[in-house]
């Protein structure tokens, strides 16, 4: 059983202070084995955040297909409002001239007759609904409505099919159905030679409620239309606005009818690579701005020569780049892409000069930052060990300065114990030798 006590009870001895004495040394190893942990933790967090943007940066590298920045196309276009352009890097380079002739428009249909009150109800009807996807193809949809309002027959029709949007039509007099494509690119037949739309009296037997009467033509299917090179050139069609591939990789967009040819041109684009320089520039920034700050004066790695010998080794490692004049470096060491210098380069037709620069500075730097990686989680692990080591030895420490206080407050229990029976001795000797005094004077 462990012994009992209550400390300062007497107040004869102040404990807690004797306790608090004896124990300072290793209140003062556990002190200073916080701040090391401390101090380790804030370098493991620096590392850990320096490790992120080396591995961002490598990353990035490791993602550079120097050859396909290079296969980059853009197209250019006398007249953009209208005709709009895509161009992929399958695309040749070649100059064509484009005339708009025909925009694409969906078929609306109408009920030659209606209904004066959208109340009224229409008389029960079996029809069915044709959709035309070219000339010759088209799908079928039986609509088999049992009465009511006009709006009944506008939902039916709605959740029956998908390819024809159905609604109200009111004509200043009526209230009639409306049919219409819901997809002009859905089909590529033309109302010349004949309705997209259909319904069964104008193909067979059954129609509309007989208070609609049959369909007529709002708006005309067409197709777009362009002409190629010249007015007698050929002619392409699209049951949309978008005419896909009309060359390899090209797609083109009509806006507007044109009353002049409208000259395209294709050429090559190095867009890709002055964007990824660029962006690698960023990348090493970042990392630079980061090992700054560990390294600067009164900086946690002040002086730390693995971390000053990257900004050497990047700034070697990119030299191919700075020999073309493709990178500026300012007074604070930021990289800074010269897009004036790379500009002039492809003006100049080097192109083979930047992509050997880039292939040289992407293979250099991808075999650095491998290393570097490795280093750095190496290091990052030892830090990791020395925090883990620090957490047990305090854990161990304040367990053996918890025994340490539990038996000093022991044993000086007990000493104010002892003390407070001497005192109590002592107070009865006095009053006895003073009882005794007190009789001899008698």
């Amino acid at each position: 059983m462990a012994d009992f006590y209550l400390n300062n009870v007497t107040g004869l001895l102040d404990i807690d202070a004797f306790v608090k004495s004896l124990t300072l040394y290793k209140q003062k190893e556990l002190n200073k084995i916080a701040q090391d942990k401390a101090l380790l933790q804030a370098k493991a967090s620096s590392l850990s955040n320096l490790l992120s943007s080396i591995k961002d940066l490598q990353n990035f590298n490791d993602t550079i297909k120097v050859d396909d920045l290079f296969k980059g196309k853009k197209v250019s276009l006398s007249d953009s409002s209208s005709l709009s352009a895509t161009v992929s890097d399958t695309a040749p380079n070649v100059t064509i001239k484009v005339k708009v002739t025909a925009l694409a428009q969906g078929e609306i249909r109408a009920s030659t007759g209606g209904v004066l009150s959208l109340s009224q109800n229409l008389s029960p009807s079996s029809f069915t609904l044709r959709y035309y996807t070219s000339d010759t193809t088209f799908q079928e949809t039986s609509i088999n409505f049992s009465g009511g309002t006009l709006q009944d027959l506008v939902k039916l029709i709605n959740s029956s099919q998908d390819k024809v949007d159905a609604s109200v039509y009111f004509d200043g007099s009526n209230y009639k159905l409306m049919l219409a494509e819901k997809d002009v690119g859905a089909s590529k037949k033309e109302t010349v030679t004949g309705p997209v739309i259909e319904i069964s009296s104008e193909i067979s037997s059954g129609g509309l409620p007989s208070e609609l009467g049959t369909l007529s033509t709002l708006q005309e299917a067409k197709n777009a239309r362009l002409k190629i090179a010249s007015d007698t050139g050929p002619e392409i069609t699209s049951p949309t606005n978008t005419f896909e591939n009309i060359i390899t990789g090209l797609t083109l967009t009509a806006k507007n009818l044109t009353s002049d040819f409208v000259t395209i041109s294709i050429s090559d684009s190095y867009d890709k690579v002055s964007k990824t320089l660029s962006d690698l520039l960023g990348k090493i920034n970042d990392t630079l701005s980061l090992v700054n700050e560990l390294t600067g004066k009164g900086a946690l790695f002040q002086g730390n020569s693995t971390l000053t010998q990257l900004k050497t080794t990047l700034f070697n490692l990119t030299r191919p780049l700075q020999n073309l004049g493709l990178i500026n470096i300012s007074e604070e060491g930021k990289y800074i892409f010269n897009s004036e210098a790379f500009n002039n380069l492809v003006a100049r037709g080097k192109i083979a000069n930047i992509k050997e620069a880039l292939s040289k500075t992407k293979e250099s730097l991808s075999s650095y930052l491998e290393g570097l990686v490795k280093t750095f989680q190496v290091y990052q692990n030892t830090q990791d060990k020395a925090i883990e080591a620090l957490n047990k030895k305090s854990e161990e420490l304040q367990l053996a300065l918890a025994e340490e206080e539990e038996k000093l407050r022991l044993t000086f229990s007990k000493i104010e114990t002892l003390m407070y029976q001497n005192e109590k001795l002592k107070t009865r000797l006095e009053n006895f030798v003073n009882s005794l005094s007190e009789a001899n004077k008698k």
